[in-house]
């Protein structure tokens, strides 16, 4: 698997996501209607002007899961951006699953990486909510960065 660039506006900037988190998010697709939402955090390296998302955590045994929702345990999350930091890597954002082909964030999936944002403390302009869906035929990824205000959609990888 290739990795994927997104120029982010006209910043000169570019958001990576690298061979092994698209490979992650791909065994984690909702294929078959028992199938639940997964889901987890995004990890970078910031290299010149790239974002280089490097690590997709989760999911976890302790997250809540159904067809159509994910809560992750939020305990175990700070713990694992603790560790992650540790390693040199930064928390960018949150990756889930939804079970459509061609995923679109929800309002719940907005106001939640808005609040996230907001409570956070960090020293980033926005995260990144990536959101999987579910085509068989290659890995569809909506891509939004988001801020205390907004979240806006960047780019529809279908």
């Amino acid at each position: 698997m290739k990795r994927i660039s997104i120029p982010i506006g006209t910043s000169g900037q570019e958001l990576v996501y690298e061979p092994d988190v698209l490979r992650h998010f791909s065994r984690n697709r909702q294929f078959s209607s028992p199938s639940k939402e997964a889901g987890g955090q995004l990890f970078a390296k910031f290299v010149g002007s790239s974002i280089r998302i490097v690590v997709a955590t989760g999911p976890y045994p302790s997250d809540k899961r159904t067809r159509v929702s994910f809560a992750p345990n939020r305990a175990l999350e700070n713990k694992e951006i603790r560790s992650m930091f540790k390693r040199g890597l930064h928390y960018i954002g949150d990756w889930h699953t939804h079970p459509e082909k061609r995923p679109k964030p929800s309002a719940i999936d907005v106001a939640s990486m808005r609040d996230c944002f907001q409570k956070s403390t960090h020293r980033l302009n926005f995260f990144v909510l990536s959101i999987v869906g579910n085509e068989q035929a290659r890995l569809c990824i909506s891509t939004m960065l988001c801020n205390q205000s907004a979240c806006i959609l960047i780019d529809e990888q279908h």
